[in-house]
């Protein structure tokens, strides 16, 4: 599986995937796609363009002229993206000094993208790890994995690394920057909650697309730390702000018409970095 399509989460591309991920089968006509393209000022050429190089990549099919859907390998990134639900439901307590470890074979793009993605850093060279907190077991860590890209050549096994070792490794996932980033992200969904209303229908399905879409971009790469190592309470706070903002998104998106998606529109995960 190759990595996602581009860094933008709202390039032609990435749009027309998110709006094929959340549409009724994940298949919608092409004509409902050039109506929702316009949203984001794309012109019928340039989507017919996009559609025609999605479907030549494999990332989409075409069951009946003038329609598309989602190709089985869209179908797996989606069903992942769609863990952000879960929020807390994703991990377990933590026990101290247990670890998980990975070491990809090479220098393979679309395993380190999944590593990250399952939220593992890189914390000697070719060595990965995370805290042991995730609540699937390695053999369903390891299946969430495939269907995202990671080689099955990836060892992923568990150890117990000097405290020292930990203690320096956990600068990788910037603590920090993370809860700050909780917080930002909370006050922003709190506050475009409160303007929605107030915006065109064009104007408030472009909002609530992208800023929707990068607070579950955060969510569903979230390392997921355990509440040892960082503030879990502001990640279940965003969790539930965000929720609530899909609800709003979804009675956003509606009022577009027939065809209109079942859920609200997703941007896509997008390379680390």
């Amino acid at each position: 599986m190759e990595p996602p399509v581009s860094h933008d989460r709202t390039r032609p591309a990435a749009v027309m995937l998110d709006l094929l991920r959340s549409a009724d089968g994940h298949e919608n006509s092409a004509q409902a796609l050039i109506r929702y393209g316009a949203v984001f000022g794309f012109p019928e050429n340039r989507i017919r363009v996009t559609l025609s190089r999605l479907l030549a990549r494999g990332l989409i099919e075409s069951p009946e002229r003038g329609r598309y859907r989602l190709a089985a390998q869209g179908d797996r990134l989606h069903a992942f993206v769609e863990r952000w639900r879960l929020g807390e439901a994703r991990v377990r307590p933590w026990q101290p000094g247990r670890w998980l470890f990975a070491h990809p074979q090479g220098e393979v793009a679309g395993s380190h993208w999944a590593l990250d993605a399952l939220g593992f850093r890189e914390v000697r060279n070719g060595l990965w790890s995370r805290p042991d907190n995730l609540s699937c077991d390695q053999a369903a860590l390891e299946e969430l994995g495939a269907g995202i890209g990671l080689a099955p050549d990836v060892l992923i096994f568990p150890g117990r690394p000097q405290d020292v070792a930990a203690a320096a490794w956990l600068r990788s996932w910037h603590p920090t920057a993370l809860e700050e980033a909780y917080v930002d992200l909370r006050e922003r969904l709190d506050s475009s909650a409160r303007q929605l209303e107030q915006l065109t229908l064009a104007e408030a399905m472009l909002k609530s697309f992208t800023l929707g879409g990068e607070v579950v971009h955060r969510l569903a790469k979230d390392p997921l730390l355990p509440a040892e190592l960082i503030d879990v309470t502001e990640r279940a706070r965003l969790s539930a702000a965000m929720l609530d903002y899909d609800a709003l998104g979804r009675r956003v998106w509606a009022h577009a018409g027939e065809d209109a998606p079942l859920a609200t529109p997703r941007p896509q995960l997008v390379q680390a970095g």
